[in-house]
This record gives C-alpha cells, sequence and structure tokens, in this order.
C-alpha cells in the first residue's frame, strides 16, 4: 500500500529547476530512505510532501504530491492540516523555547487534541521515544537544559504528539554522537508499525541498516526507487552501482 504518491513534480527556486519530473510512491509504514549526493535535492522532495516549501516566496512547484488521493498542492487544501498529519523532525533539534513538558503538550492544545487528558499524553509520547524514565521528575525544567540527543528526542515526541501518519526526517541524527544517533535509529524502527517513515540521509550504512524502501536522486531527478533489498543488492542502473561503490557522489 502507498502512504504518498508523487506524480510529475517540480520545483523551482528561483529560475533554478530544483526537482525535475519526480514521480515515486512511499510505502506505507515503512521506512523510506532517500539518498544522492548534496546538492540533489533529497531535502527539497522531502519538504514537498508537506508543504514547507511554501514558506520560500521564491519556489514555485508543480505536479502533484497525494496524501488519501488528494492532491495537497490543490487550492482549498487546508495546509496546517496537511502539516500536521505529514510531521517533520529536522536535522538540529530546536525545542520550543518552554519546559518539557510544554514542548510535547503544545501541538495537542492548539490542535484541540488532548482530550482534556494533557499529561498523560505527555507521558505517553515521552515513554514511546525512551525520554520519559529520564525526565519525569523533571518536566517543568526548560526543554534547553537538555542534552543535544535527548532534545532531539523531545522532538520527536513533540512531533509524534499531535498524531500524524507520516513522519519525514531531514537527516535527523546527523547533529548527534553516535549513541545518540543509534538511540533515534532504533526509535525510527520501532515507530514504523504505526507510522511511515520517511528519513533523508547521506550515510548510505544508515540506509543500509534502517531503509525498507529506497529512492536514490541524483541532479533533482530519481534514478532508482526500489525496495531496499533489491536496491542494496541488485541495483538496475549504472549510476546507482557507482554511487553505492563510492567511485561517485
Amino acid at each position: 500500500m502507498t502512504a504518498l504518491s508523487v506524480r510529475n513534480l517540480n520545483v523551482w527556486y528561483g529560475d533554478k529547476h530544483t526537482l525535475n519530473d519526480v514521480s515515486v510512491e512511499i510505502p506505507l509504514r515503512r521506512i523510506t530512505c532517500i539518498i544522492g549526493p548534496s546538492g540533489c535535492g533529497k531535502s527539497t522532495l522531502l519538504k514537498a510532501l508537506n508543504r514547507l516549501l511554501d514558506l520560500n516566496d521564491q519556489v514555485k512547484v508543480s505536479g502533484q504530491v497525494r496524501l488519501d488521493d488528494v492532491n495537497i498542492y490543490d487550492p482549498g487544501v487546508d495546509v496546517t492540516e496537511v502539516r500536521t498529519r505529514v510531521g517533520l523532525l529536522a536535522q538540529k533539534p530546536f525545542p520550543l523555547p518552554m519546559s518539557i513538558f510544554d514542548n510535547v503538550a503544545y501541538g495537542p492544545r492548539i490542535h484541540g487534541r488532548h482530550n482534556g487528558k494533557v499529561h498523560a499524553l505527555v507521558q505517553e509520547q515521552l515513554q514511546a521515544v525512551g525520554l520519559w524514565d529520564e525526565v519525569a521528575d523533571r518536566l517543568k525544567a526548560p526543554a534547553t537544559s537538555l542534552s543535544v540527543g535527548q532534545q532531539q528526542r523531545l522532538c520527536l515526541a513533540r512531533t509524534l504528539s499531535v498524531e500524524p501518519e507520516i513522519v519525514l526526517c531531514d537527516e535527523s541524527t546527523a547533529s548527534l554522537d553516535p549513541i545518540s544517533a543509534r538511540g533515534i535509529e532504533g526509535l525510527l524502527c520501532a515507530l514504523k508499525d504505526k507510522y511511515t517513515v520517511v528519513l533523508v540521509t547521506h550515510d548510505i550504512d544508515q540506509a543500509r541498516r534502517l531503509a525498507d524502501h529506497v529512492i536514490f536522486m541524483w541532479l533533482g531527478e530519481v534514478v532508482e526507487s526500489a525496495p531496499a533489498g533489491q536496491f542494496f543488492g541488485q541495483p538496475k542502473e549504472e549510476l546507482t552501482q557507482a554511487y553505492l561503490a563510492r567511485e561517485i557522489g
């Protein structure tokens, strides 16, 4: 089954054609890794999946990103709802300037999704990211008092607190130490039973560890998209073979 369907997607930053006629399927409740060299359009594709590109006035988008068979770029689509259903975990943790508790409670409060049970929801999400036992006795402490790895797990809990269907991760372990990075990787693997995860990564080894499906991009185009076993075991395209052998990129 498909969580998102991208059809003939083109993106321009001013006069620069960054994504060129991209068509790809994102499988439901799997981890899809988007790989490729710097500047190939990985993060642009990721941000196109929940209309974060709208925040840049210089960006022009054509084509479709279909969620429940509705093009999220159609006029009249509620962008806030799209971004609630398709959440984002950024490369660097960005806790809100408030307490640990309020960071997780923020989204459910503004969207009215807590049903009067804010504390239970916060505890559930902090447990989901393995942070509850570390912070249960200091929930009112500033979120910035946490370590960088803890902050990234807190940001993941905040993303999950509004019950998205899809979690986008933009090189979300790149700024972490190896132990914290592996912790986030473990969380993402555990989450795929409930969520669709799309992860941009520059690390081929990380993609090998995590991916159920892989999208390989080069110069704004999708070169190859396939289940991970096929992609890493029998890549079809010569460019893919060369990239995996680290001969290019």
